[in-house]
């Protein structure tokens, strides 16, 4: 350890605090007279007074300690083991399963005679190995190298083993993450990479809800694999009947085919399917030919009526941007040729209405009434004097007639919902539309969504409104000329998705009623077998206030009738709960609180549906281990390698300690030495001075 003394002074300096120290020592005991010491402890005192004057002065000078440190760091070898399913569905599974962990322990065992060894074990996540059990369902390889930066960043990693088939199915590719890594990744070939004779479901494609009485469509892909001339079956059940099936004759050793099966909703809420293909001889696994999939059936779409003042191609868009939308049934009238209830629908679209011709105050009456919400769509057939007299939250002053071109501009203070960044980009490149030249006047339950620009200036003028005044919802649009957005959208992304979100998500807030309820719980409908349940429950006072003093309790029921009781935590004025991850099945809930005298409850459904992905590629990847060990200096080496691979790293001589100096400073003043080395010549001088009778 090598010492220094840093000054913010000349060094020069330091002449000063030893004459100090000098004239203070001389005066006390040279020059006075007066107190009689023998020479011994003239001297004694003189060297005391000296040093600890001198010391004082020094120390006012701030002077700083620099000491440069010098430690070892002993080399780090991690390894880190896949415990997915994968390794456990080939012809070694009985190797992977009974050999192989105590082999792998017994290897860490030499290494660490060695080095210092850290085990982990991947697949959903990195973890501190535990417990060897191949039950991990997904295998994210690239996590490796984001643990490594986290955990041992400036550290002496002197190389990496990964024990693996080469499988991943989540995450980077890992030849890319690893690039750029200072140290060798070694591997350790595990699986097999000969296909074996199975059949599998690789893939369900369905719908996550569908309507009742609907036919809707489950896409399966079957995939079998050295199954040359086999036949099968595959089924599809709810409720322990069979709904669909159809015989397989699988012609070729890397079978793959798609059947789409056409099922009828039959019953209202979440259900439960299974799709099954029937063994053949000799397969690998049976895990495999069976999948599980939820829907789920609601009663009906929402009906949305367009009634327009005449033919007019917006109307055309905002039906195609409608039924793009699964949640939404529109059908388009005339204002002439109408002759329906206007109760039968749930939402109301009026384009350039009302018009000179037609006056919509008897229907806008009923719609009120029946608690519709209606979109209105200015443009040159629209009668403004008689729009305002509807009172929709706006109202519209004509400055003169005719119109002008307004392109939409985002606002930014508009909080009713959020649209996507694609879609809030692309607002203002979709061409103008036809607003009338007027000024706005706005009520107080009034947003704006995108404001006008004209020409080249944005202005206070609002394109887009929405409007909700008690339990009243309404909307404009103060323009003609959407269908142009639409085409837009297509001709710059080869896609409508920019003009349907914006058309849907207006729809969308139309009509989803307010929940008044003062007890409220919101989760995921959808889980997968690997994801926690998250429950976030909200609890409002008579004033509608949040609140979260009384306790919430939650009760999750599975498809058996057991029944499992939580108590919800608190998160600001919330509350939050995660029940962990349950088995694949359908499960109720029922929460409840009491606030005051009143109990509330909440309760709903949720599914978890299983994730079957490590049994659908059983083909152990090995190049991919070799790549990612050569391209990182490292080799690939198999099981029963496993002491060449001890003597390699052992080998390696640039897997080493490493000495790493470092530079540490410390004010002086602050060490406990000096001042306990002052307090001893002070205590001392006191002694002897009052050994000999002198003050």
């Amino acid at each position: 350890m090598n010492v220094n003394f840093i000054l913010d002074y000349p060094w020069w300096f330091v002449v000063f605090c030893f004459a100090t120290g000098a004239i203070a020592a001389a005066v006390l005991y040279y020059r006075n007279t007066s107190a009689d010491f023998s020479p011994w402890q003239k001297a004694l005192l003189s060297f005391a007074r000296f040093v600890v004057v001198t010391v004082v002065a020094f120390l006012l000078l701030a002077p700083l300690l620099e000491m440069q440190i010098t430690s070892r760091q002993e080399p780090v070898i991690l390894i880190y083991q896949d415990n997915t399913g994968s390794l456990t569905t080939t012809r070694d599974a009985a190797f992977t399963r009974d050999a192989w962990p105590d082999m792998l322990q017994d290897f860490t065992t030499s290494m660490g005679n060695h080095f210092t060894v850290n085990s982990y074990l991947f697949g959903e996540q990195v973890r501190a190995a535990d417990t060897l059990d191949f039950q991990d369902r997904i295998t994210d390889m690239a996590g490796i190298f984001t643990s490594l930066d986290v955990l041992y960043s400036n550290r002496n990693v002197g190389a990496v083993i990964i024990a693996s088939d080469g499988i991943y199915n989540r995450g980077q590719n890992p030849v890319f993450k690893a690039s750029g890594l200072m140290f060798p990744i070694y591997t350790i070939a595990m699986g097999d990479t000969v296909p074996q004779r199975d059949l599998l479901i690789n893939q369900l494609r369905h719908n996550r809800i569908t309507y009742l009485n609907n036919i809707f469509p489950l896409e399966i892909t079957v995939e079998a694999r050295q199954a040359a001339g086999q036949r099968t079956r595959v089924r599809v059940f709810h409720e322990g009947q069979v709904v669909y099936e159809q015989p397989i004759v699988i012609n070729s050793d890397n079978y793959f085919e798609t059947i789409t099966a056409e099922l009828i909703a039959e019953e209202v809420g979440i259900k439960r399917y299974r799709v099954e293909l029937d063994a053949i001889e000799e397969e690998i696994t049976l895990e495999n030919n069976q999948r599980d999939f939820f829907i789920e059936v609601i009663d009906s779409r929402q009906k949305v009526l367009i009634l327009s003042a005449g033919p007019h191609p917006d109307v055309g868009a905002l039906k195609q941007a409608l039924d793009d939308n699964e949640n939404y049934e529109a059908e388009v009238f005339l204002i002439d040729d109408f002759n329906q209830d206007i109760r039968d629908f749930d939402i109301l679209v009026f384009h350039q209405l009302p018009s000179p011709r037609a006056n919509l105050a008897r229907i806008v009456s009923q719609a009120n009434q029946a608690g519709i919400p209606q979109l209105y769509i200015l443009g040159a057939q629209s009668n403004i004097s008689a729009f305002n007299r509807l009172q929709t939250g706006v109202q519209v002053n004509i400055r003169s007639a005719g119109f002008t071109d307004s392109r939409g501009v985002p606002a930014s203070d508009f909080t009713l919902f959020q649209l996507t960044p694609e879609t809030m980009e692309l607002m203002p490149l979709f061409p103008p539309l036809q607003a009338p030249f007027a000024t706005f006047s706005l009520s107080p339950g009034t947003q704006v969504l995108a404001h006008q620009r004209i020409g080249t200036v944005t202005t206070d003028y609002p394109l887009i409104t929405l409007t909700q005044s008690g339990e009243r919802k309404t909307g404009m649009i103060a323009g003609e000329g959407l269908w142009r957005w639409r085409l837009n959208n297509f001709a710059r992304n080869n896609n409508h998705e920019a003009f349907n979100e914006l058309i849907s998500r207006m729809i969308q807030f139309l009509s989803v009623a307010e929940d008044r309820s003062f007890f409220r719980i919101t989760t995921e409908s959808f889980l997968y077998e690997n994801e926690p349940a998250i429950f976030d429950a909200e609890l409002y006072n008579p004033s509608y206030e949040l609140v979260n003093t009384p306790d919430v309790e939650m009760i999750i029921t599975n498809e058996e009738g057991v029944e499992f009781t939580y108590l919800f935590g608190r998160t600001g004025n919330g509350y939050r709960l995660n029940a962990g991850v349950f088995p694949v099945g359908e499960y109720t809930y029922l929460a409840r609180t009491q606030l005051g005298a009143e109990e509330h409850t909440a309760e709903g459904i949720f599914t978890v549906s299983p994730l079957n992905i490590e049994n659908i590629n059983t083909v152990a990847n090995h190049q991919l281990l070799y790549q990612l060990a050569e391209n990182t200096g490292g080799k690939m080496f198999f099981p029963y390698q496993l002491d060449d691979l001890l003597d390699e790293i052992i080998a390696r001589d640039d897997i080493r300690p490493v000495l790493y100096a470092q530079n540490q400073y410390e004010d002086i003043v602050n060490l406990r030495w000096i001042f306990f080395l002052l307090l001893f010549l002070l205590t001392l001088e006191w002694f002897i001075r009052k050994y000999t009778g002198s003050y």
